[in-house]
Formats: structure tokens, sequence, C-alpha cells
């Protein structure tokens, strides 16, 4: 007798989700298993458990650039994100849709980036803050890793130096470079003042425009019309 087929569930969050003909969605996921991955959702748009910040258990099939998906159940509570932190957990969501490749497995990313949900949430520390400790581990874990304790030579951050950053180097000396060493080496030891904090800021935007490609962020514009400037 011939028996259904079994699909093992993966844990995913929604990244991304858009219309696709009358009921149907296409989702970004975020798997630890799998990296990203892109999905059809039959009669998605009336599905509510399809949002993003929430852990889901998802079922698919195929093996293509676009899966079909399955069974899909909670697999805990969504994260509350409101104003600031809403906004942040969007710019989390674009920036991972646009640096991650599909199917390219980072299994730390999901943890570091349900950590990240929480301490948006909880209103842990001030949001800028939380967004570098995320764009610096994201980049280290894709490979693009920045080290703020040295420069792009091996010798340590000096305080009354200045520095660049170039882009696949890293940090180098130059006299009329825009970064302070000695910001540089508060930020590493943690000591968020707000120069260390508009420096951080700069810092990672250079870092992470190669990896963004042409198009500006979509979030990058909520926070500008809202007055903020976190990412």
């Amino acid at each position: 007798m011939a028996t259904s087929e079994k699909f093992a569930p993966f844990l995913c969050w929604v990244l991304h989700r858009r219309p696709y003909r009358n009921t149907s969605v296409i989702v970004d996921l975020l798997s630890a298993d799998s990296g990203r991955v892109a999905a059809i959702a039959r009669g998605g748009q009336r599905q509510p458990l399809l949002q993003p910040f929430r852990p889901l258990w998802v079922e698919w099939r195929g093996r293509g650039e676009l899966r079909s998906l399955g069974a899909i159940e909670p697999a805990g509570v969504a994260f509350a994100l409101q104003g600031e932190a809403l906004y942040c957990g969007l710019y989390l969501n674009e920036m991972l849709v646009r640096l991650l490749h599909r199917d390219d497995a980072h299994p730390e990313l999901q943890e570091v980036y349900a950590a990240t949900l929480a301490a948006l949430a909880a209103k842990e520390l001030p949001v800028d803050i939380i967004l570098r400790h995320f764009e610096l581990r994201l980049l280290d874990l894709i490979g693009y890793g920045l080290s703020l304790d040295q420069d792009a030579n091996g010798q340590p951050l000096l305080s009354g130096l200045r520095y660049r950053l170039s882009p696949g180097q890293g940090l180098l000396l130059d006299v009329s470079g825009p970064f302070s060493g000695e910001i540089l080496n508060d930020i590493a030891a943690g000591h968020w003042h707000d120069e260390a904090r508009r420096l951080a800021r700069d810092l990672m935007r250079e870092a992470l425009s190669p990896h963004l490609g042409g198009r500006p962020l979509v979030s990058r514009s909520l926070f500008r019309n809202a007055g903020k400037g976190a990412s």
C-alpha cells in the first residue's frame, strides 16, 4: 500500500513576502539548515502565520530556487516590535534578504537574528547599538568580518592615528582618514559614547555598502522619514 511522503519541518523566520497570482505569496525564509530560502505559499495571503518576527515550523517540497510550502505551524510567539524597534526589525530582514545568497547556510545566524529581535523587543540597549552588534556579527558569519582592534596589517589601532576602511582589506592608516583610532578602540571595548555611536554607524555603512549593490535600502528611507538614524 502506498504511503504519503514525510517532510521534516524546518525552523524558519519570514524575512519578506510578496503577493503571487490571486491568493498565493512568495516568501523569503531564514533557515538555519538551508540559509535563505524562497518558496511559494499557495493561498498564503490568507495565512496569518506568514508574518515577520515569529518563529515557524515550516515544511517545503522541491530543491530548485523556488520551493513549495507545505505545513506551517508556530514555533513560538511573535516578537512585538513597535515604533523604532519595528523599523529596526524591518532593517534586519532587508539586510538578510540583500546579503545572503539562497541556500547558503550559516547555522549560527538564525540564533544571532533571534537574539537581536529579543534585544529590540526588550529595549535592552539603544537600538543603534543593537544594530551595530548585529551588523558586525553578520559580516563575520558571511565571511567579510571587520576587525575593530587591529588594522589590515595586523597592527593594533593607535589612539593618536587615523584610519580609512579599504573594502576587502580592513582598516588602513591614513592621516586624513575619517576614523579615529581612539574612537575605534572605544567601540571595540564597548564604550558607546555619542561620538563612538556616530562613528560606528558611518563605519558600518561603508563596510556594508560593497555587499548591498547600488540600490538603497528601503528600511533606511523609513528611518529617515520617521526622523530616525539608527541604520
